[in-house]
């Protein structure tokens, strides 16, 4: 099975064979980032943003799951993108080729530039969601009671 990682200093790794998930993403456990509309998966640490020491903020990876729609917020802590399916759940990555582009393309968004095939204002949205995800707090979680009759 393919995989990708993204560490949080932004460097993007393939990997082959199944994830090892406590080693990979922190035994903890993981969360599933939900992609709509792509058959790809992120996965990050269940409580990464509670624990920057061990898991910093990972800016590069924020913008790559932003490229995905993924809900923008920060993402702490190495991002894993495995594919996935609704019947079958986990599976490997569809066209890894496909992350290396827009890694390249956030990279370069990163660094001030714009990527060739894309826009300045992507560009600029690209820096606005790491500013984004260097400062924003930690979100919340909400906990209720919920009576049963």
């Amino acid at each position: 099975m393919r995989y990708a990682v993204i560490a949080p200093d932004g460097e993007l790794t393939h990997h082959e064979g199944h994830p090892d998930w406590d080693t990979v993403i922190g035994p903890e456990g993981k969360a599933r980032v939900f992609l709509p509309g792509v058959a790809v998966a992120g996965w990050v640490n269940d409580i990464g943003l509670l624990d920057p020491a061990k898991y910093p903020r990972n800016i590069v990876g924020s913008c790559m799951l932003a490229c995905f729609r993924a809900r923008v917020q920060p993402y702490a802590g190495p991002i894993v993108f495995t594919g996935w399916h609704p019947r079958t759940e986990i599976g490997p990555l569809p066209e890894p080729e496909f992350l290396d582009t827009v890694h390249g393309d956030v990279l370069k968004a990163l660094a001030g530039q714009t990527p060739r095939d894309l826009t300045p204002s992507w560009a600029q949205t690209m820096r606005e969601i790491a500013d984004h995800a260097r400062t924003a707090p930690t979100p919340g979680l909400t906990v209720r009671t919920v009576k049963l009759r």
